[in-house]
């Protein structure tokens, strides 16, 4: 009798709190700021309920720490003439997922500037960032592995086939118009192309705006334009044997958005 009754409180508190029983299932409320001028900060969850979530906040401060730091040494070898820009956007923040796309500008000397596109992504019930092995199937992952960002952050990256096909196919596609497709024709040249036939190192966020997972990857400078972010529906997800738990949870979240 004493259980339930303990039991019965503890429902009564959640409710009474607003969190639910697993905290991971909520849309959580992100706070903005800035490192410093023309460089964003890494959103903070606002209230973090448990210890998943202060884990991520405490990640995310150092990764703050860690631009910081990157932009100094970037002014350091530039001089007067240098710079670092990041904008960093919450492409979903729950259900279960937390992800961040950050996009940075850097001149620290030499030819040109330099752009590129990290990505991070936490699970809300760890606090860590995700296993894509756990979540997509053999096929999608190909070869994992660690890309190092200009500020010394670390990405994964998936290096699959059928990963590449997919992007391919959703990748500018051709229209009636003889002109557009003739401007995209080398982009589509572009990214098709691979380095002794194996496929470039993506990498992968889930995007509940867009409604599925988006894909990116690097490429040269001289085509850098050309490096598009192709977003795949979560049907598509299904068929190729994500786990629900990942569709499920866009699904959610793009349910969810005001």
């Amino acid at each position: 009798m004493k259980v339930r009754l303990r039991l019965a409180a503890f429902g009564v508190l959640l409710v009474a709190t607003g969190v639910p029983a697993n905290a991971a299932d909520r849309i959580v409320q992100m706070q903005a700021a800035q490192v410093g001028p023309g460089i964003d900060a890494f959103p903070q969850i606002v209230d973090p309920v448990d210890d998943a979530e202060r884990r991520i906040n405490a990640a995310l401060r150092r990764l703050d720490a860690q631009v910081r730091k990157a932009a100094k040494s970037c002014k350091a070898e530039g001089g007067a003439n240098s710079s670092w820009e990041r904008g960093v956007r919450t492409a979903m923040h729950g259900p279960r997922f937390l992800s961040f796309e950050i996009n940075d500008g850097t001149y620290c000397g030499g030819a040109h500037p330099n752009t590129g596109t990290t990505v991070i992504v936490y699970d809300l019930t760890t606090g860590t960032p995700v296993d894509w092995t756990t979540l997509l199937p053999p096929a999608l992952t190909g070869k994992v592995a660690l890309a190092t960002q200009a500020d010394e952050t670390k990405m994964v990256t998936l290096s699959s086939e059928r990963l590449h096909a997919l992007y391919l196919k959703a990748y500018r596609p051709e229209t009636g118009k003889t002109k557009a497709n003739a401007d995209d024709k080398a982009c589509r040249d572009a990214v098709t192309e691979t380095v002794s036939g194996e496929p470039p190192a993506m990498t992968i966020w889930p995007d509940a705006e867009a409604g599925g997972l988006a894909v990116q990857f690097d490429l040269a400078h001289v085509v850098q334009a050309c490096a598009d972010t192709v977003v795949i529906p979560t049907s598509t997800l299904r068929r190729e044997g994500v786990q629900t738990v990942l569709t499920d949870a866009i699904e959610a979240a793009q349910a969810k958005r005001p």
